[in-house]
């Protein structure tokens, strides 16, 4: 999908909706897919964020949330630290530093993240207050 395409769909979602233009003219198709990630939805209010994170140690990822945006970012330490002895044949395995950003729909909440195996696993969960869930209006 090019970022016309994205521009058009926007325009139409725009015109449905209403007070969401700014969000809609804010959205950024990201220009690297780096690292992989999966989103996945468990329940109506739960959400999964799976980053692949291999080659990363727990000190060398930050995950932050600011203004509504969740910031997951990795630093090597020494990213081109090596054993001069070693002569590599391929080199698959991504060695860069990294920041990806994710919008998070209103009343969304991180209430954990934890990393097993390479994966980075943030959980999120929709915690909609007493105040902002839908009232019935009695007609007079």
């Amino acid at each position: 999908m090019s970022r016309n395409d994205f521009s058009r769909l926007f325009d139409q979602l725009e015109a449905l909706t209403l007070g969401f233009g700014p969000v809609f003219r804010e959205f950024h198709v990201p220009t690297t897919n780096y690292p992989p990630h999966n989103i996945i939805k468990k329940t109506d209010n739960v959400y999964i964020l799976e980053v692949a994170v291999a080659g990363f140690k727990k000190n060398e990822i930050t995950v932050q949330e600011h203004q509504g945006e969740l910031i997951v970012k990795g630093t090597k330490e020494n990213v081109y630290e090596e054993d001069p002895q070693d002569e590599y044949q391929f080199r698959g395995i991504g060695r860069r530093n990294f920041e990806k950003k994710f919008k998070m729909a209103e009343f969304l909440e991180i209430v954990d993240a934890k990393m097993e195996d390479g994966i980075l696993s943030i959980t999120l969960m929709r915690n909609i207050p007493e105040e902002a869930q839908p009232k019935l209006i009695a007609i007079k």
